[in-house]
């Protein structure tokens, strides 16, 4: 986006607000990013914000305007809900088609969006459709764009398009909102886990898409640490043996699949293995395998079942394709 631009849409805004106008402000947030820091490195860290950062300001500069960045996320203003969800789209595409390219190096953001009249100082914006953005993006997983479920009344979407509501959720320091996700693939059938911290995606196209929630395995480490860490000799022997065990039992209930984390972010469903268990969904890739724990045994049965139908489905038309080719 051009100087002249960015300050025309920077006028825009300050118009708008001036006159009570309701202004949108997204969040982006790179999922799992404090673990790929412990584990790649500082530099290898870095250079995954500047590639996230670079396709970010490309999509947000044809809608709205790159407000700051925030290291591992970035924050932007948009004069209608609209065009924020149409910026938070083209992103959340790139992003897709930048993971296929790199499957062995992926990168996962999550977006937030809400709408408000925050107070617009020379550089930045306060207030509480501020936080709420960021929150929201801090909530949502990989691909996901969230927005609170009062901002879709008034909104319209672009068609191919969806709200989905998700319910109540607690968002940290502002107690409970109501969510609603913008849908922007085209998809059959999607799964969680019990702690809905991995979501599954069957697509039209025949792939599924791995959603992974905000760096789940570093505060699941963080507080095993912490529990494992306590001292006989200053809680007393039972009290330390009652923590180990509750952090033993709490990593064994959670059961996250942290091998998600190296699994190709979207994969054709008949290049997978999907099994179930009880209430675990295993899923054999050509990367390695993962499972969702604590899965609805019935959705999970409907889930592999539709993933089937479709594989056999796109295997019948390619066939018939070479058929036809030949």
């Amino acid at each position: 986006m051009s100087w002249s631009r960015t300050l025309r849409v920077r006028q825009l805004l300050r118009a708008q607000l001036e006159m009570g106008e309701v202004i949108a402000l997204l969040f982006s947030d790179i999922r799992g990013f404090s673990t790929y820091a412990s584990e790649m490195g500082d530099r290898a860290a870095f250079r995954l914000t500047q590639v996230h950062e670079g396709i970010l300001k490309d999509r947000i500069s044809e809608y709205g305007i790159l407000v700051k960045s925030l290291g591992d996320g970035v924050m932007a203003a948009f004069e209608t809900p609209t065009l924020a969800i149409r910026a938070a789209v083209s992103i959340q595409q790139a992003f897709r088609e930048r993971n296929a390219a790199n499957p062995e190096d992926p990168i996962d953001v999550g977006i937030g969006i809400a709408a408000g009249t925050p107070v617009m100082t020379d550089i930045d914006f306060i207030g509480h459709s501020v936080n709420l953005a960021q929150r929201l993006s801090g909530q949502a997983k990989s691909g996901q764009i969230l927005v609170p479920a009062s901002l879709q009344g008034g909104t319209s979407l672009p068609e191919g398009l969806h709200f989905v509501r998700m319910g109540e959720r607690v968002l940290k320091g502002m107690g409970s909102e109501q969510l609603a996700e913008v849908v922007w693939i085209r998809e059959v059938a999607r799964i969680s886990d019990a702690l809905d911290q991995i979501t599954l995606i069957l697509t039209e196209g025949g792939t599924i898409l791995v959603e992974l929630a905000k760096d789940a395995k570093q505060e699941v480490r963080d507080a095993m640490e912490q529990l494992q860490r306590a001292r006989a000799e200053e809680d007393g022997a039972f009290s330390a043996f009652l923590q180990r065990s509750i952090a033993r039992f709490t990593k064994r209930v959670i059961g996250l699949p942290f091998s998600a984390f190296r699994i190709a972010r979207e994969q054709d469903v008949d290049k997978l293995k999907l099994s179930l268990r009880g209430n675990t969904l295993s899923i054999d890739t050509t990367d390695g395998s993962f499972a969702l724990k604590g899965v609805d045994p019935r959705g999970a049965q409907e889930f592999i079942g539709r993933a089937l139908e479709l594989s056999a489905s796109l295997q019948k038309t390619a066939e018939s394709r070479f058929a036809s080719d030949s």
